[in-house]
């Protein structure tokens, strides 16, 4: 009898561990299914190296990527500092490997990735705003750090750094905007051809627009 009690305990535990171990192969399985199907969350840090910086507010990462930077627009090549704002780019990350945030998506229709890039715990795109050297451009998809953004952009218009010293004082009587794109016109500008009706916003000046985070358009230039 003691015999037979030993070898249908060997038994029970061959069964439980067999049970055990397809558990453990069904939920190994069932994760890698799951991440294979559901994107990465909007809070992951994802780390690139910056290969090349071409503008102010973008780059070329390894490997074979493009970046830009999530809530603001730098000077656009024909346009005043557009120079001193790549060079000061590429001063922070040309060369290394920087750490990237994003809001809700972490890539653009061009598939471009469009996030907030940290070298040694300091984000990039506050120091290019807060040097004057790029504008707050802030729309319903990139609002992680709008107040932060917002805040430093009031600290160079207040401090007239960079764009800010040179920002013409005229204004006129009414602008009008798309939230959707972050980007404030002149009324005649030709981009309201292209804008939905239904989603135009008015405003009554400049200092109102870029309060509310909206960049000049870089054709109008309001």
């Amino acid at each position: 009898m003691p015999g037979s009690w030993t070898h249908k305990q060997k038994l029970l535990s061959l069964v439980g561990g067999g049970v055990a171990l397809s558990l453990i192969a069904v939920f190994v399985l069932t994760r890698a299914v799951r991440s294979a199907a559901e994107p990465a969350p909007a809070d992951e840090r994802k780390w690139v190296t910056v290969e090349r910086v071409y503008r102010g507010d973008a780059a070329e990462v390894d490997p074979d990527d493009e970046l830009v930077y999530a809530g603001i627009r730098a000077p656009y090549k024909d346009e005043p500092l557009a120079d001193r704002s790549r060079q000061r780019n590429a001063e922070l990350v040309a060369g290394r490997r920087i750490r990237l945030r994003f809001d809700k998506q972490e890539r653009d229709k061009k598939g471009r990735l469009v996030g907030y890039a940290f070298v040694e715990g300091k984000l990039v795109n506050e120091i290019l705003v807060r040097e004057g050297l790029a504008y707050a451009r802030i729309t319903p998809d990139t609002r992680r750090y709008a107040e932060l953004l917002l805040k430093a952009q009031s600290e160079a218009r207040r401090a007239r750094r960079g764009i800010w010293k040179l920002r013409p004082s005229n204004e006129e009587r009414e602008y009008w905007a798309d939230p959707k794109y972050g980007h404030f016109h002149l009324p005649a500008c030709a981009e309201r051809a292209k804008a939905k009706p239904e989603r135009i916003v008015t405003l009554a000046s400049s200092r109102a627009a870029l309060d509310r985070g909206l960049a000049p358009c870089g054709q109008c230039r309001p």
